[in-house]
């Protein structure tokens, strides 16, 4: 459900789908650009291929960092605020941490060594460019590499002109030319007989020169050889592009795209054409039952049709999404025929088939676009009714994952809601309904920002004492408690006005929670004992109402009631049963985990910690996992599996690094860890824990994973290499290893020592086959374990 964490080395770049054609000048001047400076932004007009681009040079450039590459997608994002958890997100960052979004940001960061993609920056290139200025002064080793139709203005910014694909000079010379070559392969994905002939070359040639050499342009026109040979094709175009002329400026390529475009568009059918306008309002995917609902049923065909003409792509999962360039051409149509429309939207009670929905659907824009952007609201209001109704049952997970592939779309819908007039009681009550979901992945600051708005909304109404207890829960999470417990008293005073049973124990709950955290333990058995006891009166309406077992189980523990703990837990799990709820569950088996642990009965406590893990990896609650960790390495230290309790403890702290989130479990929680770490460093002895510590940090959260699991061992058999076999290594080669160990890459290496990085592969290759390693993972943790021992 979230991206692998960073620190545990991997990527997420996507995998090619076409042949990458070209541009092997681009691709060297880039990567060289980018060893000499730490800004590169792509720059050029629409289609021209920037992303595609930017995206083989990062796959080329991965294994030169030793954090590996990041892809941020921005085309969907709208709101400059939310750019920096856009960027976290796509690090695998959850959404703990408080206070200042790009400064906890540029704190993790600062110790990697990182390339990070920004791909289209243009509509966001003041908040971009502050961005990347705060978070290149913070950590030395990262490497931006942005595209956008514009520059970010930045002093450190090297900005690289992306021009389009190289044009025949003549017909003898097309074959040879990348602007063709790229026609060709996509033409023959439509045609698979087609091939370029003495015949047909003037023609394709032509073709390519009509289109600037623009890829997205060409891949346009090879769409249209299913319906038509390419010397029509040509012929078509003829009197489109006469007016342009032979420029070659950026307007001009700029106009000759727009024209492939507009003539795409023509050739498509009214209900296609009208198809195209209406998917503009969708910011990023979408899947069909979203489309049907916001633009009309039975359009499955025509949606396909126009994947078929490469007016919008589809994934094997179903989902559907326009390119920049194609959506904002629909955008455009479709507010061309609102302004032609002076009627408001009625869009009826969009409700995403569920009956349940209580958006108004009225919307004040004008004409069609206005309408559609509140069908689309309604629905994602309906799906958000769905998801708060289902997250109790077996379909937790499932609506969880949903939820999360739809975060473009329920920000649109928010943010439609908080910003037309008369929408904001829909965007207060989205607020409420998608509170659960923000707690549950930990996205406590995109639920702050949501609930700030919605706080203004009806101040007074049940709907606003909900918004505050939301506001209050969610500062209380983030360690916040100066914002958070006057929130909750207001929700408190309100609901105990509205006779609201349901709210109140909530507000119990989390005052208790905030006692807890803030080390007073006896106010917060009461405030969790008075949750517990509204809740079993009028039934528990949501997960976080389920964990209060939990968290008052949590209290037990740190009073030493250990047999109520285990009781609180063992009634949370036959709830859980009943229900088919998972979150709850895992939080249960960690308590009972840590009761159990506490009893001396260790091979319980494993057993429930490892049924924690499983659960908790499926949803991807990595602030759970490093508990997880934390409490495991715990029952391993007190059974003797030293090893496998040492690389668990180094993989926890590399976690807790990335999350940078508060560890709210009080100061006995802290001071458990560390005896766990000293008992483990006693039995194994400094070098051999160092060891095995440095490898845990170093290894893949998967890894870490499979390790707790008992499904892979601590550690591999040479993971420490004799003290001896160093004297085999040169002086140079014990330099460049040190530096390896310090997470430098081997082109950041070679520009430290003065070498070329030719020459470091060769060392690093030597230094690996004298030690009998394989990964610099390896070679790292061998380094690190020597440093703690000299």
């Amino acid at each position: 459900m979230t991206a692998p964490p960073l620190g545990q080395r991997s990527d997420n770049l996507p995998e090619d789908v076409t042949r990458f054609i070209g541009r092997r000048r681009e691709l060297t001047a880039i990567g060289e650009a980018i060893g000499r400076h730490r800004l590169v932004t792509l720059r050029g007009v629409g289609g021209v291929g920037k992303t595609r681009l930017a995206l083989r040079v990062a796959r080329d450039l991965r294994d030169s960092f030793a954090d590996g590459c990041r892809l941020v997608s921005l085309s969907s994002l709208r709101a400059p605020e939310l750019l920096a958890r856009t960027v976290s997100d796509a690090l695998g960052l959850p959404d703990e941490a408080g206070g200042n979004a790009p400064q906890a940001l540029a704190d993790v960061l600062a110790t990697r060594e990182l390339l990070l993609v920004l791909d289209t920056c243009e509509h966001l290139t003041q908040a971009c460019a502050d961005l990347a200025g705060l978070l290149l002064t913070a950590a030395p080793r990262l490497r931006i590499l942005a595209t956008s139709r514009s520059p970010l203005d930045l002093p450190a910014e090297h900005p690289v002109l992306i021009t389009p694909l190289e044009l025949p000079s003549d017909d003898a010379s097309a074959a040879y030319c990348d602007a063709v070559t790229l026609f060709v392969d996509r033409a023959r994905a439509v045609v698979p007989d087609f091939i370029l002939t003495p015949e047909n070359t003037p023609a394709v040639a032509e073709l390519c020169r009509r289109l600037d050499g623009i890829p997205l342009a060409l891949e346009l026109a090879a769409v249209r050889l299913r319906g038509m040979p390419v010397e029509e094709i040509v012929a078509l175009l003829s009197h489109r592009f006469r007016v342009l002329g032979s420029s070659r400026t950026a307007i001009d390529r700029h106009r000759t795209l727009r024209a492939a475009v507009s003539w795409s568009y023509e050739l498509c059918t009214p209900a296609e054409q009208r198809l195209w306008a209406e998917l503009s309002v969708f910011p990023g995917g979408f899947g069909l039952a979203a489309a049907e609902h916001i633009c009309g049923p039975g359009i499955g065909a025509t949606l396909q049709r126009l994947v078929e003409k490469s007016v919008v792509n589809a994934d094997p999962d179903d989902r559907y999404q326009m390119l920049d360039t194609m959506r904002e051409f629909g955008a455009e149509h479709l507010d061309a025929a609102g302004a032609a429309d002076t009627g408001t939207g009625t869009a009826g009670t969009g409700t995403a088939g569920t009956g349940t929905g209580t958006g108004t659907g009225t919307g004040t824009g004008t004409g069609t676009g206005g309408q559609l952007r509140a069908r689309h609201r309604d629905y994602y209001l309906g799906l958000a009714e769905r998801a708060a109704a289902g997250s109790m049952s077996p379909a937790q997970t499932t609506w969880l994952t949903w939820l999360g592939e739809e975060t473009a779309n329920l920000r649109m819908a928010l943010d439609y809601s908080f910003t037309e007039p008369g929408e904001a009681q829909a965007g207060l009550r989205m607020t409420r309904l998608l509170l659960s979901y923000w707690l549950m992945t930990g996205q406590f600051t995109e639920g702050r920002r949501w609930h700030e708005l919605a706080l203004a909304v009806d101040p007074g109404s049940r709907e606003d004492a909900w918004a505050r207890f939301g506001a209050g829960v969610l500062a209380v999470q983030q360690g916040d408690f100066a914002t958070g417990a006057p929130l909750l008293a207001r929700a408190a005073a309100l609901a105990e006005a509205g006779g609201d049973e349901d709210l109140t124990a909530h507000v119990a709950d989390a005052r208790g929670a905030l006692a807890f955290y803030s080390g007073d333990t006896k106010t917060a058995y009461a405030e969790h004992q008075e949750a517990i006891a509204g809740y079993e009166r009028i039934g528990f309406t949501d997960p976080p109402a389920l964990v209060s077992y939990g968290r008052l189980a949590s209290v037990c523990l740190v009073m030493g009631e250990l047999d109520q703990a285990v009781g609180l837990c063992a009634e949370c799990l036959r709830r859980c049963d009943e229900l088919g709820d998972q979150w709850a569950r895992a939080t249960a088996l960690w308590v009972r985990g840590a009761a159990r642990w506490l009893a001396g009965e260790n091979a319980a406590a494993i057993e429930d910690v490892l049924a924690c893990l499983r659960i908790k990896e499926q949803l991807g609650d990595q602030h759970t996992i490093a508990m997880s960790f934390d409490l495991l390495s715990v029952c391993l230290v007190a059974t003797e599996d030293f090893a496998r309790a040492a690389v668990l403890l180094g993989a926890g702290e590399k976690l807790w690094e990335v999350l940078n989130a508060p560890v709210l479990m009080g100061p006995a929680y802290a001071g458990i860890r560390d005896s766990a770490r000293a008992t483990a460093r006693s039995a194994l002895g400094a070098e051999r824990f160092a060891v095995l510590s440095a490898h845990g940090s170093a290894m893949p959260l998967s890894a870490a994973l499979a390790v707790a699991k008992g499904e892979a061992p601590a550690a591999p058999a040479d993971a420490a290499a004799p003290a001896a076999e160093a004297k085999s290594l040169t002086r140079r080669e014990r330099e460049i290893a040190a530096l390896v160990a310090d997470g430098l890459g081997n082109r950041e290496i070679a520009e430290r020592l003065y070498l070329s990085k030719r020459t470091v592969d060769s060392h690093i290759e030597h230094i690996f086959a004298k030690l009998g390693f394989s990964s610099r993972t390896q070679l790292a943790s061998w380094v690190l374990g020597r440093r703690f021992t000299t």
